[in-house]
């Protein structure tokens, strides 16, 4: 490998702080290299002639693999005219005092100076000067072998096409590596595939560039010459796009994807790669093997039905094992599912018919072809254990199991896939949408690809892992002689990743396309009494969730839904429809998700108010009321038609709060709240009662009607300096001041308890004003108006900070499963209080148990 530098401040200080460097400071085959970077970088800032000395100097670094204990490096700098070879030496001599020994020595006639700490194993830095070079090494063997080969000038005839690539380097970056990856492929393996780089392609030349948590490269590959690697399959493909992310589950560790869109040129130029190899007889084996187990050749069944894509991908499961799966676009999934059956004519195939839902079935099924797709597909596709397959839309799945292809089909209903992953999405948004490689490591850890070893000792790449995790994709883009690759780094901090995680108890995950927004709305599935959710993302998508997680359906609507979604049986036939508002529209559709006859109603102005709906009479004949940005109250019937003799109330000022309905000693209240007063209306829409004193209701404060045996009922709200508010049916208005609180407090009640939250604490109260508890936050503040009280076997208080959930029981005593990534109001799974659904903006929708 060869490291070009130009500026050699910038390339050192974007290298220190980057994660995933920090974390290969000490790594085996790094470690002389970083031991000079580290000694030049600290010499340099304490001597300003070592820093004059460096600036813009180019650096160029050549490792090689020679010497099993660590990788032998050798340096060249240009040595600037004002410099002497004495004053080179003495300064290397002057800052190594108190630091290491310093020998003179003399390298194939050159003076030099050998760093060495008589402490450590490893071996020193040796400094000498050729002509107008200063040479630094950690192997002085190097040295002597580079001084007789720049005094004999075979050193000026570098590999051509090394020579070829240095001259597309370019400038501006933190720096330029170049690969020699049939010399790599020598001392660089895996545990189960010695072979692993060998034959792959020849020279690799990327511009880098550094931060802080990620390492960018982008560059050029060349071939061989002899026209055999592997990587020149690539050359006669066009690039296509990675369309397979959207059936990959998201919780996949580690893949290989090609772009296979001329399968026959590949077949081809794959079968001199292995002829290459020495690899010939056994894979030609394979190949007649198929041919007499189906009657057509491998190649024949691929061009009849591979679609220009294939993946191998391993991915953990529910249980936190790891299974590989592979997967393939096809022409058309069924009828390749079928021509699969007609290889099996002479034997019977195992048939598991799995229905996750209503609305989807699936046929999994022996695979009669076992393992000869992944043998003769190559080294990235032989961890797959093809044992049972299925069709999702036209992708075959080959997995190890039904249970595990199951966990497949759930994850792509639930849209839990690399399509919707934040990580992945990070990743596809560096690199080209169109490629015919990609390799993608959703954290460096030895499983699932093993080890990397050099000179068959561990090479330590994935020291680190407990405080960052790191990521990388590498991309090759074909259809000419010169490939063009990408490297993305990406170091993620583990407490950010903890924070982000999913709840341990978590029963399933949906991803949306966009992240969520609003609240999940709890839904009854008229047909069989089962739990579904409706839920909104910031696209104005919104989506049918069923009680298994899994997307029935999704339609785009204009606007954002305001507060709650209802359902109403508007034909009475025990039918349910949603009805809501958002926007300038009242919609109600059906659980199809199909516009209801007569909606959506388009108002005269835009909604400020959730959508509520009344049936005063229990007979279903509903008023959809909704206050608008005229000021106005508007009522509307269930054809979608303004209610005959409606007033048109108008307020004060903007209603932003629902719209409440009471029954009291035969009189019908429409409670309404804007930001000067509250009104008693009746259902004409004309004020029935007109309170004896008004006041301005808090923004984030819920009103509540308070019933109790032998007591007038009554509602209870907080005004802007948080003084409790109780409002009679007569008119009489009550206050009690607990503290003083900001305008900005939310309140609940629940329990007869009342809840206030207000900056960094929640205050709990008895109904009769008695402070009973407080809780404080140790993180900040409370995110504003997040509160929520609910019951499980206790009360349990819930407030938001930065997109992550915490909660506490009314002590204040933290409860499981929380902190967790989410959002509140939460919305109940189960009758018991035990399951909740919440939105996370990094996960999607959640469903988690509380304990």
């Amino acid at each position: 490998m060869v490291l070009n530098v130009e500026e050699f401040e910038i390339f050192v200080n974007s290298l220190k702080s980057n994660a995933w460097w920090n974390n290969l400071n000490g790594n085996r085959g790094l470690h002389g290299f970083a031991r000079m970077v580290n000694f030049i970088d600290s010499v340099s800032k304490s001597d300003q002639r070592i820093k004059t000395f460096l600036r813009g100097n180019s650096i160029i670094a050549a490792f090689y693999s020679n010497y099993s204990q660590e990788s032998e490096f050798l340096v060249s700098l240009k040595i600037p005219k004002d410099f002497s070879q004495g004053d080179i030496l003495e300064l290397v001599k002057l800052q190594s005092l108190g630091l290491v020994n310093a020998e003179d020595v003399l390298v194939s006639g050159s003076k030099g100076i050998l760093l060495k700490n008589p402490s450590s194993q490893n071996s020193g830095l040796t400094f000498i000067v050729f002509g107008n070079l200063l040479l630094v090494s950690n192997s002085q063997e190097l040295l002597v072998e580079s001084v007789e080969m720049l005094k004999d000038g075979s050193g000026s005839q570098p590999d051509e096409q090394f020579k070829s690539l240095f001259l597309t380097a370019a400038s501006g970056v933190a720096a330029n590596i170049f690969v020699n990856t049939n010399e790599l492929s020598k001392v660089l393996s895996l545990k189960q595939n010695s072979n692993v780089l060998k034959g792959v392609t020849g020279w690799v030349g990327l511009d880098v560039q550094v931060s802080s948590n990620s390492i960018l490269a982008n560059g050029l590959v060349l071939n061989s010459n002899q026209g055999n690697d592997f990587y020149e399959a690539f050359t006669r493909q066009t690039p296509v796009p990675f369309t397979l992310k959207g059936y990959m589950p998201a919780a996949t560790s580690f893949f290989t994807w090609y772009g296979l869109p001329n399968i026959s040129n590949f077949m081809a130029d794959y079968s001199d790669y292995i002829d290459y190899l020495g690899l010939a007889e056994p894979y030609n084996k394979n190949r007649s093997g198929f041919l007499s187990l189906t009657g057509i050749s491998f190649d024949e069944f691929l061009s009849n039905n591979l679609n220009g894509e294939v993946a191998a991908s391993a991915v953990k499961l529910d249980n936190d094992s790891t299974e590989w799966f592979m997967f393939i676009n096809t022409k058309s999934g069924s009828a390749t599912m079928q021509q699969l059956e007609v290889f099996s004519k002479n034997f019977k195939l195992n048939r598991y018919e799995y229905k996750p839902d209503n609305h989807s079935g699936f046929m999994i099924v022996e695979n009669p072809i076992k393992t000869y797709l992944p043998t003769m597909l190559g080294n990235s596709f032989l961890n797959v254990t093809d044992s049972y397959v299925t069709t999702i839309d036209n992708v075959l799945v080959f997995g190890p199991s039904v249970s595990s292809i199951k966990f497949i089909i759930n994850e792509y209903l639930r849209n839990n896939t690399l399509r919707s992953s934040a990580n992945f999405n990070g990743f596809q948004q560096r690199i080209s949408t169109a490629s015919n490689l990609i390799v993608y490591c959703n954290g460096m850890v030895p499983s699932p690809i093993g080890e990397v070893y050099l000179h068959g000792e561990p090479l330590g790449l994935y020291m680190g892992e407990k405080t960052f995790k790191h990521e990388f994709v590498w991309q090759v883009v074909g259809g000419s002689q010169k490939l063009f690759a990408m490297l993305v780094v990406e170091s993620v901090p583990l407490e950010s990743e903890r924070i982000s995680a999913l709840p341990k108890n978590a029963k399933w995950i949906c991803k949306l396309d966009m992240e969520p927004t609003g609240k999940p709305h709890r839904l009854i599935n008229h047909l069989n009494s089962q739990v579904e959710f409706l839920v909104q993302d910031f696209n104005n998508a919104i989506y049918l969730i069923g009680n298994k997680g899994h997307i029935l359906w999704k339609r785009k609507i204009d606007s954002p839904i305001i507060g709650d979604v209802y359902q109403v049986d508007i034909f009475s036939n025990r039918k349910l429809q949603m009805a809501f508002a958002a926007g300038n529209k009242i919609y109600v559709i059906d659980r199809n998700g199909d516009n209801v006859e007569g909606f959506p109603v388009t108002l005269t102005a835009v909604a400020t108010s959730p959508l509520s709906v009344f049936d005063y009479d229990k007979n279903k004949k509903y008023r959809f009321m909704v206050a608008c940005a005229d000021k106005r109250i508007h009522c509307y019937d269930s054809s979608g038609k303004p209610v005959n003799g409606w007033s048109n109330f108008k307020t004060e000022t903007i209603v932003t709060s629902r719209i409440g309905f009471v029954s009291y000693q035969g009189k019908d209240f429409l409670v309404i709240l804007d930001h000067n007063r509250l009104y008693l209306l009746n259902r004409r829409g004309e004020e029935r009662v007109k309170p004896q004193s008004f006041f301005a209701k808090a923004r984030n404060a819920e009103f509540y009607l308070v019933t109790s045996s032998g007591k007038t009922p009554y509602l209870v709200t907080t005004d802007t300096l948080g003084i409790i508010k109780k409002i009679f049916f007569d008119g009489n208005v009550e206050s009690m001041i607990l503290e003083p609180f900001s305008s900005n407090h939310t309140f609940r009640m629940a329990d007869n308890k009342y809840f206030i939250l207000d900056k960094n604490r929640i205050s709990i109260y008895s109904g009769d004003g008695k402070l009973k508890n407080v809780i404080l936050s140790s993180k900040g503040n409370f995110d504003t108006g997040s509160l929520e009280v609910i019951s499980t076997d206790s009360l349990l208080v819930l407030a938001s900070q930065h997109g992550t959930v915490v909660g506490f029981s009314t002590s204040g005593k933290p409860v499981s499963p929380f902190p967790i990534s989410g959002s509140i109001p939460l919305a109940g799974f189960t009758s018991d209080g035990k399951q909740y659904v919440t939105l996370s903006k990094q996960n999607g929708v959640i469903c988690f148990a509380v304990k």
